[in-house]
């Protein structure tokens, strides 16, 4: 048996598996997957800039692929 949840944005009943906890307008919010794709402009992806600006090990260098 699923367990559902309202998203946080339209209050649609939700299966937990299927929400997205995202930041959304500066606070973490619970998503279903059409908020997510419609509201994609409010949510805020945040990421670390890497530090060593290249690959660290010589077998992930893109040109090691070719």
């Amino acid at each position: 048996m699923a367990v559902y949840e309202r998203c946080d944005n339209c209050g649609t009943q939700t299966a937990v598996y299927r929400l997205a906890s995202v930041i959304l307008d500066g606070r973490i919010a619970q998503l279903c997957p059409s908020c997510v794709a419609s509201e994609s402009a409010r949510i805020d992806v945040p990421h670390a800039p890497r530090t060593d600006q290249g690959a660290t090990q010589p077998s992930t260098q893109r040109k090691v692929w070719y």
